[in-house]
């Protein structure tokens, strides 16, 4: 029985898999890392069956992954520790809980990967736009078609309340051209913003580590 730290992270929309795990093992060194990518993020089944599969110490949602990890919360086991990163409790503006994206762009996102001749070139603007750099090397780990879209439909569709996030740290990028801060900020007031920090993972990971004393933990 080792005492190395488990962490099971739920992926942002359409990341590749393996990249996103070298971003949670990159600031959380020495860790067990799960990657968890709904691919039917509605389904209360799968996630019954992917949060038994990959249990684990910390879990992390990251964007997506973090309005998933709120809307399954009552599947996580009482004695872990529990981040949003990017955190949405509603993707559309006119829910007035945060999120910046109109409902014209949501479905000008999802008519370009329906008609595109391959998933990989929308993903591609979507990584330019949001400031997630993107490898050619991984674009095979890119989810498909039918998937990307259950995810843009769960974005479009699903809701969380302010109180859902109570227990939860929540860290969010103050550039994040997804998420408006300051509306966030009173839905959930104890809200992490680091400055000068956008939508990408990689420094909201870091200060989730800073938070929880990884270095002092893991020397």
């Amino acid at each position: 029985m080792d005492n190395i730290l488990t962490i099971t992270a739920i992926s942002g929309w359409a990341l590749p898999r393996k990249w996103f795990a070298d971003e949670v093992t990159n600031a959380f060194p020495g860790t067990r890392v799960q990657i968890i990518y709904p691919e039917s993020p509605e389904s209360l089944e799968e996630a019954r069956v992917l949060l038994g599969r990959y249990p684990a110490d910390l879990y992390i949602g990251y964007s997506l992954g973090s309005l998933w990890l709120l809307k399954y919360r009552h599947l996580l086991p009482d004695t872990c520790i529990k981040a949003l990163l990017a955190p949405i409790l509603s993707f559309l503006n006119n829910d007035h809980l945060g999120g910046k994206t109109s409902e014209t762009q949501l479905k000008y996102l999802i008519r370009s990967l329906k008609q595109g001749s391959d998933q990989s070139s929308t993903a591609k603007s979507f990584f330019l736009h949001s400031g997630l750099p993107f490898l050619e090397e991984k674009i095979e780990d890119i989810p498909d078609r039918e998937v990307l879209l259950r995810g843009l439909k769960f974005l479009k569709t699903c809701k969380a309340r302010r109180e859902d996030a109570k227990n939860f740290l929540s860290i969010l990028g103050e550039n994040d051209i997804f998420i408006n801060v300051d509306i966030l900020r009173t839905h959930i007031p104890d809200l992490d913003i680091v400055p000068g920090v956008g939508h990408a993972p990689g420094n909201l990971l870091k200060q989730l580590a800073g938070r929880l004393n990884w270095k002092t933990l893991n020397p």
